[in-house]
């Protein structure tokens, strides 16, 4: 019996005819949206013996396989004479500068079409034209050729031997992945306590293709006990590939050390780890031009070779070893990895990958249908979904842009000025106001911020580089944004308008991102959203998308209660009081750590407060007893593995560190046995009072929700929990946590307290 192996028209011919260089200069965002609109005038013009989207599809053996090709081909002519095979493609380029010879998959993809359609009807030779239309005017240039059937057949075999020598290894990586998967066990003599009721539910969700929300308390092991149903579920069913999403390098590497542990249990499995372009680039300034960047150059010249090495000799493809195989091979490392995904079991990368429109894998949306979401700490992607899918607009980029182009293209100067002169009328008519809201999206700005982004993207397909494409490319690209989510505009959103001195701010403030978290997720075979402070979990569950047919578990803490002493104390750290606040604060925490050996971490609520007690707090410590260290508004990797290091598990002193709630040193950190002795907790997390938030309030307690528990409780107390969760990270550690604030003592802010710390100690 033959293997079979499915592939589309393009990308058979997209893989076979790869080659070039990568080019991300401006080339308009508008192409795919216009170019069907140019399909459909011209699909409509073509008379009575003329079908369109014709669907052709054959099987041809290509030795033990069998590949099925099959595509939609623009129309077809067909009269008594003769039959014609059309394809139609959209280009901005001068149709008089054309020749045969440009676009050659163009040309490989109408050549399998007439092949396919001469085999099928007996034909010996057929006429195809290749047309090219221009996206902005009704001008179009048509090329004819006539192919006999042993030209095609010739090609058809060139092409599809082409494909089947790099797939064939493919194939056989994931037979190889299937056979190890029978014989694969967990990779720990046995599981913790709870870590296997997670699992198991995992397993359940994805063979019944559910959703799942699992809180799962710290300790148990939430990674592997997500990983390794979600591989064991592999090829059971529809499911084929795994895509892990996290917020942070440091839970990124928590992934790849799971799937590490499973291959050296014998599983076989391609895992790729995607980067971030600008921490990966090789060059000083990332600039993707052929001109200016050998590894731009010719890069789709060697992307076989490249992607055929490294598949072949590595399954664990973390950011290193693309590096590694990108050097080798001259290739761009970012593009090398988002190509490598398409032929992985497995990929780990950040949210927005997934969930952000002007980032997200637009390459993996194909295999969403077979994949399996795992979604990390699930908890960050509240405030991150809604941030992706809002947008800004700012008034002083627009006018930037206008008197940059000025001098240079007088059309140009007055659409980007008719932005400015827009939003410096709404300024000067809320003068008295500095924040504003509209519960309908801006249609006057909308209106001439079209016009002005229509006119960059003309401009900009003419001048490639030079004076003012940096200031017009970013106004366009923020223009576009801006439009994108305008069409996205529902009850769910808001318009808030900020004013200060000259600039003004106009947001698309996405305030509820639920349904289309719903939406995305509802397209993969299953989604896990999985953290140790999904609490409470019907509050998640409403903001993260969740239906009633979902499934739910929570797992409370493995730890022993004594691992733990928890001690509270009443000051009011809230706004008004912040002032009075610092000396019964410096005076909390010399009582309290001052005493004691160890390395100990305190949060507060902002780097404001936390510079206002430090500063203080400095004239009551003796830097001879008393090791700080201080969390910055901005730190750099090596930076944050510094500050890191000074957790010593042979301290003989005292070392305190001073850290923000919510910050990169409140969760995903890993401080095992006496690296940390103690934790301190500043307030209670609460965001900071802002108009956006109280717009939010607003709308949740309009859904029916408590508007301020939504907007503000429930967000900060996560902060708490995921803070005060740094302190024990295994069956061995213990340690104290000292909460400052008397709210702590109310039984609404003590019931969202881990149920381990609600009988603490008041000092």
């Amino acid at each position: 019996m033959m293997k079979k192996l499915s592939v589309s028209v393009r990308k058979l011919v997209e893989f076979v005819m790869m080659g070039g260089s990568i080019d991300n200069r401006f080339a308009g965002a508008n192409v795919m949206q216009e170019g069907t609109k140019t399909h459909q005038r011209l699909q409509g013009s073509r008379g009575g013996n003329y079908q369109k989207e014709v669907f052709l599809s054959i099987e041809i053996p290509v030795g033990e396989y069998e590949l099925q090709i099959e595509g939609r081909c623009d129309g077809i002519y067909r009269d008594t004479e003769q039959v014609t095979i059309e394809e139609i493609k959209t280009t901005a380029r001068d149709l008089n500068a054309l020749t045969e010879q440009d676009f050659p998959t163009y040309w490989a993809q109408l050549k399998v079409y007439a092949y396919i359609y001469c085999l099928q009807h007996e034909f010996t030779t057929i006429t195809v034209h290749m047309v090219y239309a221009k996206r902005t005017s009704t001008e179009e240039r048509t090329f004819q050729k006539t192919y006999d059937m042993m030209e095609l057949t010739s090609f058809m075999q060139e092409v599809t031997v082409g494909y089947m020598e790099f797939h064939k290894s493919l194939l056989s990586l994931k037979e190889a992945r299937r056979d190890s998967i029978k014989n694969l066990t967990f990779p720990y003599a046995s599981y913790r306590t709870g870590q296997r009721d997670l699992a198991k539910a995992v397993y359940k969700t994805i063979k019944e293709e559910k959703r799942l929300f699992a809180m799962a308390a710290t300790g148990i092991g939430k990674t592997i006990a997500t990983v390794f149903p979600s591989v064991m579920s592999l090829q059971e069913g529809k499911q084929e590939r795994i895509m892990y999403l996290t917020a942070k390098t440091i839970t990124r590497q928590v992934a790849e050390e799971a799937f590490r542990l499973l291959t050296e249990k014998g599983l076989a499995i391609k895992v790729v780890t995607i980067t971030a372009k600008e921490k990966t680039c090789f060059q000083e300034e990332t600039l993707c031009q052929k001109e200016f960047c050998p590894f731009a150059n010719g890069h789709y010249d060697r992307l076989k070779n490249g992607l055929s090495d490294i598949l072949q000799h590595e399954n664990l493809m973390n950011r290193g070893t693309i590096e590694s195989y990108a050097k080798k091979h001259m290739l761009c490392p970012f593009e090398f990895a988002l190509d490598l995904a398409m032929y992985a079991d497995v990929v780990i990368c950040d949210y927005n990958y997934f969930f952000d429109p002007k980032v997200k894998l637009q390459r993996w949306g194909d295999f969403h249908k077979e994949t399996i979401l795992l979604i990390d700490e699930a908890h960050n992607l509240v405030d991150r979904s809604r941030e992706m899918l809002s947008a800004t607009l700012t008034k002083s980029l627009f006018l930037q842009a206008s008197r940059e182009v000025k001098e240079v293209d007088r059309e140009l100067y007055v659409k980007l000025k008719g932005v400015n002169d827009t939003l410096l009328k709404w300024k000067k008519e809320m003068i008295a106001l500095n924040e504003f809201v509209f519960e309908e999206k801006p249609g006057e700005v909308i209106e001439v911020l079209q016009q002005a982004v229509e006119a960059c993207e003309k401009w900009l397909m003419n001048n490639p580089s030079g004076m003012a494409h940096q200031e017009v490319l970013t106004a366009y690209f923020e223009g576009q944004d801006f439009l994108r989510i305008a069409k996205e505009f529902d009850a769910r959103y808001k318009t808030i308008v900020t004013v200060f001195k000259s600039e003004v701010l106009v947001k698309l403030a996405c305030l509820d991102s639920s349904a289309a978290i719903r939406r995305m997720t509802g397209r993969t075979v299953s989604t896990i959203f999985f953290s140790a402070t999904l609490h409470p979990l019907g509050y998640f569950q409403t903001v993260l998308g969740g239906e009633e047919k979902d499934y739910h578990l929570s797992i409370p803490t493995p730890f022993k209660q004594e691992q733990t002493e928890v001690f509270a104390r009443k000051i009011s750290t809230k706004y008004k009081d912040r002032e009075s606040s610092i000396a019964p604060i410096i005076h909390a925490i010399q009582e309290t750590f001052h005493s004691k050996q160890g390395n100990f971490l305190i949060f507060f609520p902002s780097y404001e407060y936390l510079s206002q007690v430090f500063e203080m707090y400095k004239d009551y410590t003796t830097k001879d007893t008393i090791e700080t260290a201080v969390q910055s508004p901005v730190m750099t990797e090596e930076e944050r593995e510094r500050f890191l290091l000074k957790f010593s598990s042979d301290r003989k002193g005292t070392f305190i560190a001073f850290a923000v709630l919510g910050g990169i040193f409140s969760e995903g950190i890993d401080l095992k046995g006496d690296r940390l002795n103690g934790v301190g907790i500043v307030g209670v997390g609460l965001p900071k009072i802002t108009h956006e938030r109280n717009v939010m309030k607003d709308y949740f307690q309009k859904q029916g929700q408590n508007g301020f528990d939504f907007a503000y409780v429930y967000p900060g107390m996560n902060k708490v929990q995921q803070a005060g969760g740094r302190l024990i990270r295994s069956e061995e550690d213990t340690g104290f946590i000292l909460l400052l604030d008397d709210r702590y003592f109310q039984q609404k802010y003590r019931n969202l307290l881990p149920p381990e710390w609600q009988h603490f100690h008041q000092v």
